[in-house]
């Protein structure tokens, strides 16, 4: 019983985080004769109209004027928090550095049921076990022999329904049999056992860097595994993955993309002889609430999952592990935004466990954090076995006669590659036919209605694509301005250079990867079994291909048109180009054939270009990491941004410049703008920022800590969508 207050005590309400765009908590009458439960615990609550799932943070005394008037809270979900006190700390940090509401960071430390108000996972009772002597079943029995039989199957084992069925004995039987008292429906656990494969001896470098975390387990740390393409990050892995495993604690892995976690699990699994669970959007609900019951309880020993499993439970988490660490991907880009990569080694400070960041190409981040001595820096510069990094060569395509976007040279290229009965891998980054669809007579170029882009052309189906908003339309017959019927598609995308190779190499089985044509994570599984499987083809595709993906049977790699970031606004371009020619060229060569690359351009002599076949990755970065010091920018600085979107564009550019008003502006800390962003007009609204720049990244924080509260109050502020976004990695 909650005891009433004394006549002259304040009203006790309680504290509640709800999650909504709102950068604050709510008081609410205490829930009938129920003491308050746990911090973190979920509460339902009435809120704007409708009944909300909320977290409970503290029981105290109202500040508000006439608390009479609050709702009460509605039910108690949990008395005790779902959420361990580790990953509450996390998630409150998460709150206040990324500027999140605190409901909305709370929501994404649940599995996705819970969020929703439902009970956590619970294993099912998928096994029968029995508890009686035979002797006195078959007495018992002797009228039902089906039970019977199902009985003496099951014997003195644990067997799962399944198992039974399988055998001829029907759902009713055994439904019969679990009414009966000589057996019990048990949880049949299947987590721990898979046959376990061979496991290559680590070479001498790879026991080194194993060895050095391994001797960090008890502490926070931070590793970055900087090795080339093919050296073994994997196996290291493994290796520490096992060592934790051993001491009882649990490791999380994070990966940037879904089409990643299938071959990775596959080599965790047969390494390590347990099942992994994943935790990515690709797999249902009730399988993501599963892996997260398991991790939470300490049954799965390993998870795997993409950016949002960095907020998974865990009951003693002992290693982190980042790979392909620079990928963009672990960047949220829409709310709640925050960076998985970042978040992971903050967790790791929090549970006092180390973390491994691993990747070919690191981020200028984190390779500034190696540099200076705050990470771990362990360097891999061959490959693992009799592997050799690829020859890389430079195709100048100027003035060149192209066909299908490919020179005479790479052409060549692939057809020798095939003739050995090797495979190629040709990279392109450009969706659907063509690029756009153009008029030869007035230059008239179909451009998306809802965006400030043009339209690709796409034959399967047969219509023009708007790849920002998914718009699309009939492909038209005739010019949209003076009704010509000259048009001319320009550019090159997959679907045409997957055309050209069909005709051009009619015996040679293809396989294009996109999304276009790789609609779902079945698909590409399906996919990449095929291409496995297939001794001598041509892979075609966009990044989905170039993202840590191990065919050991390419030896010609033709990166198409390697100057699309080149020359991009946005500051990364060069970081990120680099980057990409580096992952896809060491998609060549990865096992005993020799590889070879074709960098295909039209700006040889540009020195990121330029240097790209001869120059280690680490060097390049280095040179990049000094421009970056020369202009202030990350890591050398701090970045935010405050962005507006409106249908109405004077809307946004109002809001934006009412904000800057209230906001101070000197030498230490710059606002930028309002300005608009590289596609002013995406998918309908017009958008607009202002790039808060400093040396001091305290200060950013605190410029768009004010910049919420000022763009709270503003009655502009209600006709449009705005967030702040602290450490952006794209400004568009």
């Amino acid at each position: 019983m909650i005891p009433e207050p004394n006549a002259n005590s304040s009203l006790i309400v309680w504290e509640i985080a709800v999650p909504a765009p709102l950068h604050t908590t709510f008081e609410y009458l205490p829930h009938d004769n129920i003491a308050p439960p746990e911090v973190g615990a979920r509460v339902l609550v009435p809120f704007s109209g409708r009944e909300s799932v909320g977290f409970f943070i503290q029981s105290r005394e109202a500040t508000l004027a006439d608390p009479q008037k609050l709702k009460r809270v509605i039910d108690v979900l949990d008395h005790q928090s779902l959420i361990e006190p580790a990953l509450l700390t996390l998630l409150r940090w998460v709150a206040d550095y990324y500027l999140i509401p605190t409901g909305d960071a709370l929501m994404m430390g649940l599995a996705r049921n819970e969020r929703k108000g439902k009970p956590s996972w619970t294993a099912p009772l998928n096994a029968l076990k029995a508890v009686a002597s035979l002797e006195d079943a078959r007495i018992a029995l002797s009228r039902a022999p089906q039970q019977l039989r199902a009985l003496e199957l099951i014997g003195n084992k644990i067997r799962t329904l399944k198992d039974i069925e399988s055998q001829g004995i029907s759902k009713a039987t055994l439904r019969a049999l679990t009414q009966t008292s000589f057996v019990e429906k048990v949880v049949n656990d299947t987590t721990h056992h898979t046959e376990k494969g061979y496991t290559p001896p680590l070479t001498p470098d790879q026991a080194d860097i194993t060895n050095s975390v391994a001797d960090s387990l008890s502490s926070f740390t931070t590793h970055l595994i900087d090795g080339v393409t093919g050296s073994g990050k994997t196996a290291i892995y493994i290796e520490c993955i096992k060592r934790v495993i051993d001491t009882g604690q649990q490791v999380l892995v994070l990966v940037p993309e879904i089409g990643l976690t299938p071959q990775t699990r596959s080599r965790f699994e047969s390494a390590l002889g347990l099942q992994v669970p994943v935790i990515h959007s690709g797999v249902s609900d009730t399988e993501r609430s599963r892996a997260w019951a398991m991790a939470r309880s300490g049954a799965a020993p390993v998870i795997l999952g993409t950016r949002s499993s960095v907020f998974c439970s865990f009951k003693s988490l002992g290693l982190i592990i980042v790979d392909e660490e620079h990928d963009s991907s672990l960047k949220q880009q829409d709310h709640p935004r925050y960076s998985a990569r970042d978040v992971a080694v903050k967790r790791g400070q929090v549970c006092n466990c180390p973390v491994v960041l691993g990747s070919a190409t690191p981020s200028l981040e984190t390779l500034a954090n190696a540099l200076n001595h705050r990470y771990h820096h362990h360097r891999l510069t061959e490959r693992a076995a009799a592997a050799k990094l690829p020859d890389i060569k430079l195709v100048d395509t100027r003035g060149l006669a192209l066909t299908a976007g490919l020179s005479d040279e790479a052409i060549s290229a692939i057809e020798t590659t095939i003739a050995r009965g090797e495979q190629a891998l040709l990279f392109l980054n450009k969706r659907g036919f063509a690029r756009s669809i153009q008029c030869e007579d007035c230059g008239w170029i179909a451009e998306c209605h809802n965006c400030d882009s043009i339209m690709a052309v796409h034959k399967s189906p047969p219509q023009l694509r708007c790849h920002h908003c998914l718009a699309h339309r009939p492909t038209p017959r005739s010019c949209g301005s003076c009704n010509s019927v000259r048009l001319t598609s320009r550019g090159v995308g997959t679907e045409q250079l997957e055309t050209f190779l069909s005709r051009k190499m009619r015996q040679t089985p293809l396989f294009r990867v996109d999304s276009d044509s790789v609609p779902n994570l079945t698909a590409l599984n399906a996919l990449l079994d095929n291409i496995r499987q297939t001794p001598s083809a041509i892979l075609l595709g966009t990044q989905m291909l170039s993202k840590g993906h191990h065919f050991p049977r390419v030896t010609c790699v033709v990166i198409v048109d390697s100057d699309g970031l080149l020359f991009s606004a946005d500051f990364r371009a060069e970081e990120r180009l680099l980057q990409l020619l580096t992952q896809v060229s060491g998609r060549s060569g990865r096992a005993e054939l020799p590889g070879q690359v074709l960098i295909q351009t039209r700006s040889p002599n540009h020195p990121l270009i330029k240097h790209a076949a001869t120059t280690p990755y680490l060097e390049l970065a280095r040179t990049l990491l000094d421009q970056r010091r020369a202009l202030g920018l990350p890591p050398h600085g701090a970045l935010g941004v405050i962005r507006a979107d409106a249908k109405q564009e004077r809307d946004a550019i109002e809001f934006l410049n009412q904000t800057r008003e209230v906001l101070a502006d000197d030498a230490i800390c710059r606002l930028l703008g309002p300005m608009p962003a590289l596609m002013t007009r995406r998918a309908g609204l017009f958008r607009y920022h202002i790039v808060v720049h400093s040396q001091s990244r305290k200060r950013v924080h605190q410029t768009l800590k004010k910049a919420i509260n000022v763009g709270s109050n503003l009655k502009i502020g209600r006709k449009i969508s705005w967030f702040v976004e602290i450490d952006p990695t794209e400004i568009v």
